[in-house]
């Protein structure tokens, strides 16, 4: 049977963390500077993640209206036709379509003004579409070559076009689809050719120099000149800017790039595009995009990035004790919480120092000083200046539109500061903040960091009603979860982090704060204002598993008589507990528990049971107080049955009983053996009180049968105790059991030597159970 016990013990501490879920990346990564509120949508691809750059989703969805392209069109049009005619004739209408007889604004004023060479190009253009394309030829039809062909015709065709107009800008466009068939030709000779005679030296930019440029780069042979080019395109072409960033090679030297720039713009360019591509601290890239270029977006672009950096590196940790979304640290590494705090300390130093750079900008020269203005608040209170948070933002408020996104942003920020700006042991949810977390009750990590800061000043029992609130629905963000470490235990309740209320406050709240939450949930009921009764919303509904709670941490501490007060109020049901263990045992028990004061799991019954039982926390908190008054009375001649009932109560509410209900919520951490914060944790590994009941079973005993019974047991529970706390010497020696156990376990070294005929049938065969109990008299 030990053997049995063993294979369970090993199957199931190893099989919690083989797979499943574990959360990681954006899942922890806490950010409340939402790139959403400053516009810089033509580099959101870039936007600081824990993913991989992507391509710019919101021009794909229409956030972003008009491309250069579009706009070079429209100026060509003089500005009288629509951007949405614009948009149907360059991505809409087909070859056939174009002709004097279509009604779309473009071409009537194209046709009207008689341009048409401009007619001319749109017809080839639209021929050269099906072009642009690679192409496979698996089985080997010659479709390719055939592709390649009519690409090559249409090629000398766009430069015999670009040749013969006019129009500048028409000349440019027939070179830049020459250039554009050459790439998918793959003739990079040409792209080279065709960009040097027709773009190399053009003085005015515009952007079908840069999308010619685009596909200049890939034709580079030189790496570094490659990386000039590529971030010059970066810069000037957004729709062509994740593409082209992988082409960037960042283990290029930057001073290497810039050699090639011959303008301070082109200089701001390169370090633009380097900064972005660099993972780690890049406040010198911020300043040297500032000295060259300070009215260039992407310089505020690269702030706003670093600040989503510095607050992964900070808040993540600091809220939830995860790393980084986005880690240069250690991943094998044993953090310690004060090895984390460390590095979180040290960011908050390189935090100030962005700031610093900061307030050393003139706000006139940037692109968007209210943005800059608004960075600056928001690193104070990265850098835990509070205070001075507070006075920016009120300066702040004055100049943004309550209906503006940016005006909610700085709410966030403030509802933060004034949090933790309060002093320890007397924090509280302000007046000024209770409308923030009403507006942003959906956001989970803005709750959870303001719950995590009235935590950190003390204020546990607001804190919990916060954290109540992330199981409510959130809508469909896949990322809107808060999960959390405990800084008291490197593996936590399921695993070694938290999300939801009720797990964390089980294990680190006392009877008496969830009595708190208990008592202002209920009078809560009298309140009418509106965050009162969304504060209190989940928890009214949570007071009866609260109860059951409070009653369960009263076990825990073997407080049996204030435990069955609550779960009395708990109306005696508020979980029943259906175990139904039949193995090895004589008669069918489908549909009922085995008195836990008669059967062991995995073991037979010791006495018969006359009678089905349906037990719950309560019937059984009951009994196990009644047998311990009867076994505890000097005069009562069954103290040896009494005491080894309850020693078998208490061992079955261990990992290895069938009653761990009475101690634990889930089915999943029962047999995990583990360094856990919760009050019984060695109780609930070592059964020290059933070895303590065992024990005056013992001494009271009367036969030597008996006593090698209740020997044998105390002998279980003195090994269930060497295995939690010498787990290293349990695994090492799990080939000789027999011999480890008898090595350490003095109580079955006393049942070897004083019971040597019963020991090997105590030891081996758990069928004997039953006949050592009934020796009893």
């Amino acid at each position: 049977m030990k053997h049995f016990l063993v294979f369970i013990v090993i199957l199931a501490s190893n099989a919690i963390f083989a797979c499943g879920f574990y959360p990681y990346g954006e899942d922890v990564r806490f950010s409340f500077f939402n790139p959403e509120n400053f516009n810089y949508y033509w580099y959101s691809g870039f936007d600081y993640s824990s993913d991989l750059f992507w391509s710019n989703q919101k021009l794909a969805d229409g956030i972003i209206k008009m491309d250069a392209n579009e706009k070079l069109w429209m100026q060509y049009c003089k500005n009288k036709v629509s951007e949405e005619d614009v948009k149907v004739v360059l991505f809409d209408l087909r070859l056939e379509d174009i002709t004097d007889k279509n009604t779309n604004e473009m071409l009537r004023y194209l046709y009207k003004a008689k341009d048409l060479d401009a007619v001319n190009y749109l017809k080839f253009a639209k021929k050269c579409e099906v072009f642009n394309v690679f192409y496979d030829d698996p089985w080997e039809q010659n479709i390719t070559s055939l592709k390649v062909e009519n690409r090559t015709k249409l090629i000398d065709e766009a430069i015999l076009l670009s040749n013969s107009v006019k129009n500048k800008n028409l000349k440019q466009r027939y070179t830049f689809l020459a250039i554009r068939l050459a790439y998918y030709n793959g003739d990079f000779e040409k792209i080279r050719t065709l960009y040097t005679k027709v773009f190399e030296s053009q003085k005015q930019d515009n952007i079908l120099k840069y999308w010619s440029l685009y596909f200049r780069t890939f034709a580079e042979p030189d790496k570094i000149v490659a990386n000039f080019y590529a971030s010059q395109v970066f810069a000037n072409a957004p729709d062509k800017r994740f593409m082209i960033s992988q082409s960037f090679d960042s283990k290029i030297p930057l001073d290497d790039v810039l050699k090639y720039a011959k303008t301070n713009k082109e200089k701001a360019n390169v370090y633009l595009l380097g900064g972005i591509k660099k993972a780690d601290r890049s406040l010198d890239y911020l300043k040297q995009v500032y000295k060259y270029n300070p009215e260039f977006d992407g310089l505020s672009f690269l702030l706003l990035r670093e600040i989503n950096k510095i607050e992964d590196w900070i808040f993540t940790p600091y809220y939830s004790l995860f790393n980084p979304s986005v880690s240069s640290y250690d991943e094998n590494e044993k953090n310690s919480v004060e090895k984390i705090m460390k590095r979180v300390e040290k960011d908050r130093i390189y935090a100030g120092e962005v700031l610093d750079f900061i307030k050393n900008v003139n706000l006139k020269k940037v692109q968007n000083p209210i943005f800059w203005k608004t960075s600056k608040a928001y690193l104070s209170f990265v850098t835990k200046d509070n205070q001075g948070c507070l006075n920016q933002i009120s300066k702040l408020k004055k100049k943004i539109s309550k209906k503006d996104s940016l005006y909610n942003q700085i709410e966030i920020i403030k509802a933060l500061a004034l949090t933790a700006n309060q002093p320890v042991g007397k924090a509280i949810i302000l007046n000024e903040v209770k409308p923030v977390l009403l507006k942003n009750k959906n956001d989970k990590k803005f709750l959870f960091a303001i719950g995590r800061e009235l935590e950190f000043k003390g204020n546990r029992i607001d804190a919990s009603f916060l954290y109540s609130k992330l199981e409510e629905h959130s809508g469909s963000d896949y990322y809107n979860f808060a999960y959390w470490k405990s800084p008291k235990a490197k593996i936590g309740y399921y695993t070694d982090y938290y999300s939801d209320y009720f797990t964390y406050i089980n294990v680190f709240y006392t009877p008496e704060q969830v009595q708190v939450i208990i008592d202002e949930t209920v009078e809560s009921e009298k309140d009418s204002d509106k965050f009162s009764v969304w504060k209190h919303s989940f928890m009214k509904n949570e007071i009866a598993r609260l109860y059951d709670l409070i009653g369960t941490k009263y076990i825990r501490q073997n407080k049996l008589e204030q435990a069955l007060f609550y779960f009395e109020k708990d109306n005696k049901s508020y979980k029943e507990i259906n175990y139904s263990d039949c193995l090895w045992e004589k008669e069918n028990c489908d549909g009922r528990l085995k008195d836990p004061f008669l059967v062991l799991k995995y073991t037979p019954e010791f006495a018969v049971q006359k009678k089905i039982f349906r037990f719950n926390k309560y019937a059984i908190t009951q009994k196990l107080i009644s047998y311990i008054k009867i076994a505890s009375n000097p005069v009562e001649p069954n103290k040896d049955y009494y005491n080894f009932l309850i020693a078998n109560c208490y061992y079955n509410m261990s990992v290895y009983g069938s009653l761990w209900q009475m101690r634990r919520y889930g089915q999943g951490e029962t047999s995990n053996i583990r360094d856990f914060p919760i009050e019984d944790n060695n109780e609930y590994y070592e059964c020290n009180l059933a070895k303590k009941y065992y024990a005056l079973a013992y001494k009271n005993a009367k036969t030597p049968k008996f006593k090698a019974l209740c020997l044998s047991m105390m002998g279980r529970c003195e090994a269930n105790k060497l295995v939690h706390k010498y787990p290293n010497d349990y695994n090492n020696r799990i080939e000789n059991y027999d011999d480890f156990l008898l090595s350490k376990n003095k109580y079955y070294q006393d049942l070897k030597s004083k019971y040597a005929d019963d020991y090997v049938d105590l030891m081996s065969d758990c069928s004997s159970f039953e006949e050592y109990f009934k020796a009893r008299r």
